[in-house]
């Protein structure tokens, strides 16, 4: 706060200077007086008075009248000259009343329209306990909505944008009360349930279980391919243990993407980890192929690759014991979308890994079909699959698929 009024004196000082300096500067006088103008008239005409004389022009005798004549005129101008002007006064009063003005109107100007509160943290805390100004008025305006809409409780936009508004600000019962009645209004809005389920389950600490689950339910039968629902439901069931039908709703949402939607990754990582989950519980999704009649030996060993993950000593200090680890196969030189992926506890390593086949993320993009392949496993404090600044990485050479016994360090920090 000290600082600001520093600067503020020391700018309103610069300004200050720029208007009075050239005001209080004293000026010389612009040219000379009347009086020493009449004076230099009646010189040059005593020097025409004596030329004329000695040119004989004028009569010597007629000399003495000219002079008088002339003598006589400068009494007038003398006697009628203005006085003496006293050295310019300069303009104090007006300056003074400058240096008044104008710090007075620039104090006024930014009372009235500036954050004084600003200057003092502890003043503007107390002035916004629960966020800044912006975050105060923005909550002041949805509390002016909810009122409005309460006196309209048929207008369906206005009780949608409360319901939005108020998920944005984090209260997510209040949006789910606003989509409760905003469903009476639109009963039949696949959207506005999944939207009612998603705040409910938020309001729940997260959870699906009960309401949202059986909101989702009546989005999808009213459109089996609404991508909200499809994910809200899949979820549900997940956490429920129920891995077919988490699996069937989170496939469906997948063909439901368009093949470059941003989300498809995301969706993939999702069904990869319903089958790793599933499997680490004893309910495998796939069931194990018949073994081949006659299988040629390097056709088994090409969908498959083997190996170990370890930690390196050097970086083992960095992990806590409760994050996730990844491993996953991707080909060289080609698309980044995992071709294989399993996911454990870090609290496993060192890891003995299979990658093969049945984890792939999407059904044409398999481990048996690549040339060549980079196995990755990287530790996640987040639980995200997606990698983060933080994250431990070891990286395995470049391998063919049916490749056994890969040794994996992960000895790495992601920047």
């Amino acid at each position: 706060m000290l600082v600001f009024w520093i600067l503020a004196t020391l700018m309103l000082a610069a300004a200050l200077a720029f208007v009075l300096v050239p005001l209080l500067r004293t000026h010389g006088p612009a040219g000379p007086t009347a009086v020493e103008a009449n004076l230099e008239v009646l010189r040059a005409q005593r020097r025409e008075i004596e030329a004329d004389v000695a040119s004989g022009v004028l009569p010597g005798t007629a000399r003495d009248e000219a002079l008088a004549e002339l003598v006589a005129r400068a009494d007038d101008d003398l006697a009628a000259r203005e006085p003496a002007s006293a050295p310019m006064r300069r303009p104090w009063v007006v300056a003074a009343t400058l240096g008044v003005a104008i710090p007075a109107l620039v104090l006024g100007v930014y009372l009235a329209v500036g954050s004084p509160r600003a200057l003092d943290p502890p003043r503007a805390a107390a002035a916004a306990p629960g966020g800044t100004p912006d975050d105060q008025q923005i909550v002041a305006m949805v509390e002016n909505l909810a009122a409005k809409v309460r006196e309209r409780p048929q207008d369906a936009q206005g009780w949608a944008l409360l319901a939005r508004s108020m998920a944005a600000l984090g209260r997510f019962q209040e949006s789910a009360d606003a989509y409760a009645h905003l469903s009476t209004l639109l009963p039949n809005d696949p959207q506005v349930l999944a939207d009612w389920a998603d705040a409910l389950g938020m309001a729940q600490g997260r959870k699906l279980a009960g309401k949202p689950a059986e909101l989702a339910k009546r989005a999808l039968a009213i459109d089996p391919r609404h991508p909200k629902a499809l994910a809200l439901a899949g979820t549900a069931a997940l956490d429920a243990g129920d891995f077919p039908l988490a699996l069937k709703q989170w496939q469906t949402l997948a063909a439901a993407l368009p093949p470059d939607s941003p989300d498809a990754a995301q969706v993939q990582q999702v069904i990869a980890e319903i089958r790793n989950r599933a499997s680490q519980a004893g309910k495998p999704l796939t069931a194990a192929a018949p073994p081949p009649k006659a299988p040629a030996p390097d056709q088994a060993a090409g969908a498959t690759i083997t190996g170990t993950v370890a930690l390196a000593p050097e970086i083992a200090g960095r992990v806590k014991g409760s994050e996730t680890l990844f491993v996953f196969a991707r080909a060289e030189g080609g698309s980044r979308m995992p071709l294989a992926i399993i996911r454990a506890g870090v609290g496993q390593l060192p890891l003995r890994f299979t990658l093969d086949d049945t984890q792939a993320m999407a059904p044409d993009r398999k481990l048996s079909g690549a040339q060549a392949v980079r196995v990755e496993a990287r530790i996640s404090a987040s639980g995200n699959a997606t990698p983060q600044s933080g994250d431990l990485l070891g990286l395995s050479p470049v391998v063919k698929p049916g490749a056994r016994d890969v040794a994996i360090t992960i000895d790495k920090v992601l920047q």
